[in-house]
């Protein structure tokens, strides 16, 4: 059985206070749409279907991908309205349609694959072919699927009243209910599975005659009760998969369980997280078995985490790469790099943009380092800065050496070689090669080329006053 969906993502969010789409704010990293359309593929529709109106612009600029077709409501006027217009990709489709809300993202795509399997088997008879449709009905009454869910607190949802059979009788908003069903603490989902010919006879015969001048998508199920049809409550166990948000604070909390489902991932594949609540994850992060990670860490982007590495505290790693069995020391920052195997950073290390750190090296504490590539075996141990560099293996960095790289107009490359000694308080004053095995004097600004094995050193002269601060005293009292 063929099927196609429908993602309506059109409102405004008037409750976000926001000049952003709401469907476009990010979840872990990733706007709201992107997990409902993840969902939606995870079934492999013929079609996508998205309704936008709101922002349309700034929605179409995000949706891409296969099979995918934009749908404008230049006016909003309800949920029945939205699937109206999308009508002409339906009207000759013999299959299902699943309609689904751009704002509720934790809907997971095997729920709808679930759900789809029921409505099936719903609709054919046994034994008949269940990817091909068959011209004989199981129930020829049957024309879909409402999924609910029960709530704790119903407050503000529509009510499900269906009968023995789990057949919906009505859905009755939250105002329209009397106190006998506001206990009902089953509730609509907005999420439909409808058989498309059925749905076609009756979708356009909705009217706009409520308080809010709206085409409200669940009177299609009172007209195909009229048409002598049925529509089928199906509960889902995880009512927040069904959790919808129509602002910040809702954002919040989607936000969280959504982060608390993925730690939990990776705990049950082999990563240690001490104290969960306090770890930030995003979608696109990846950890192996045996990671150890501490609290207050953040992980953002296309970030992968080698096994055996271990994260200590309040450390951000972001579009980063790190290799096996390294160690992040604590309150590190480290932003589009890769660290290779072995490697140590940190504590108190930032490292920037295109840094590549190779195995086994080590950068300590308040070192940062800037679109430069460390060599294996390398130290640069404390309070250094190195940008736009290539420094070799089994370098020795002291603290303090600055690559001066930047003149006010340009930057250049500075190039330390293998085996080369830089000492503490070192400018190197790019554009600079350091050669092999080559070393620095401490507290030397080097702004020529160093041949390999040389000695650089540039300091003054050393002047030494004997008696200095007796004569300074002396000069003291006698201009009081």
């Amino acid at each position: 059985m063929k099927v196609k969906a429908i993602i309506l993502s059109a409102g405004k969010g008037t409750r976000f206070k926001s000049e952003k789409p709401k469907v476009l704010h990010e979840i872990l990293g990733k706007p709201m749409l992107f997990y409902v359309k993840t969902s939606a593929q995870w079934i492999n529709p013929d079609e996508i279907i998205f309704v936008v109106g709101h922002k349309k612009e700034q929605v179409k600029q995000y949706i891409s991908c296969d099979r995918c077709t934009i749908v404008e409501q230049d006016n909003q006027l309800g949920t029945g309205h939205a699937v109206q217009i999308t009508l002409p990709h339906w009207k000759d489709f013999d299959g299902f349609l699943i309609i689904l809300n751009g704002d509720t993202p934790l809907i997971k795509g095997q729920t709808l694959k679930d759900a789809l399997e029921y409505a099936k088997a719903m609709l054919l008879y046994e034994g008949a072919n269940m990817n091909s449709y068959s011209s004989e009905y199981k129930n020829e009454k049957f024309a879909g699927v409402v999924l609910t869910a029960k709530v704790p607190n119903p407050y503000g949802y529509g009510r499900i009243i269906k009968d023995e059979n789990g057949k919906v009788i009505k859905i009755v908003e939250e105002k329209d209910a009397s106190l006998e069903e506001k206990r009902i603490n089953e509730v609509n989902s907005g999420i439909y599975i409808f058989y498309a010919p059925f749905l076609k006879e009756v979708i356009n015969r909705l009217d706009n005659k409520n308080a809010q001048n709206e085409y409200y998508l669940t009177d299609v199920i009172t007209l195909l009760k009229e048409e002598g049809k049925e529509i089928y409550a199906l509960e889902i166990p995880d009512y927040t998969e069904i959790l919808g948000v129509n602002d910040r604070w809702q954002l919040a909390y989607v936000e969280n369980i959504l982060k608390m489902q993925y730690l939990q991932f990776w705990a049950l594949n082999g990563t240690t997280f001490h104290n969960p609540e306090s770890i930030w994850v995003e979608f696109d992060v990846e950890f192996s078995k045996d990671v150890e990670v501490f609290q207050n860490c953040v992980f953002k982007g296309n970030t992968k985490i080698g096994e055996n590495t271990v994260i200590e505290p309040n450390c951000i790693i972001k579009n980063s790469k790190i290799g096996k069995n390294v160690k992040i020391l604590a309150n590190s920052v480290i932003e589009d790099s890769v660290i290779e195997d072995g490697a140590v950073v940190g504590p108190f290390a930032r490292l920037r943009q295109k840094t590549v750190i190779k195995q086994n090296a080590v950068i300590g504490n308040f070192v940062e380092v800037k679109k430069s590539t460390i060599g294996e075996n390398t130290n640069a141990r404390h309070l250094t800065y190195i940008g736009d560099a290539t420094v070799g293996k089994d370098v020795n960095i002291g603290a303090g050496t600055i690559t001066c790289n930047y003149d006010g107009f340009k930057k250049y490359q500075t190039i330390i070689k293998d085996k080369a000694f830089i000492g503490s308080d070192t400018m190197l004053v790019a554009p600079i090669t350091i050669g092999e095995e080559a070393m620095t004097a401490s507290g030397s600004v080097i702004t020529k080329d160093v041949p390999p094995k040389a000695l650089a050193i540039e300091r003054a002269p050393l002047k030494i006053i004997e008696n200095y601060v007796e004569k300074r005293r002396k000069k003291f009292k006698n201009n009081e």
